[in-house]
């Protein structure tokens, strides 16, 4: 089986500037909010799909929210026999590096906003 290692906020930071590569299993509405740099987005939802497809000698580093999701996802590479799995298990909450949000250029800028209230909404795939 694999090795999975339960990893701390600073280590999380080295494994981002080692370029390992990172999972975030929450929703794209979670992930759009706020990420951690250079993240991929796979929803728990597609999450045994996608990784069917991954190479199971390269590292990875899998986080969510609070950490009950990733550890899901983390439990499934590990029965995959993925060599080295690097769980962020505090989950991004815990995260005290700078987080990457959704693309700004479909932000609009603040000085267009019409004085209309907005409805944000969002929907889980739970």
């Amino acid at each position: 089986g694999g090795s999975v290692e339960n990893v701390d906020d600073a280590r999380m930071q080295e494994l981002v500037a080692q370029g390992v590569r990172v999972i975030d299993v929450r929703t794209a509405g979670e992930y759009q909010m706020g990420h951690i740099p250079g993240a991929e987005n796979v929803p728990l939802s597609g999450f045994q799909a996608a990784a069917a497809t991954w190479d199971p000698a390269q590292p990875l580093a899998v986080y969510c929210a609070t950490g009950e999701r990733s550890l899901s996802a983390v439990q499934h590479l590990e029965g995959r026999g993925f060599s080295q799995v690097y769980h962020f298990n505090a989950g991004i909450i815990a995260y005290s590096g700078e987080l990457q949000t959704a693309d700004s250029a479909t932000q609009v800028p603040d000085t267009e906003v019409v004085n209309t209230p907005v409805m944000y909404e969002f929907y889980t795939d739970w």
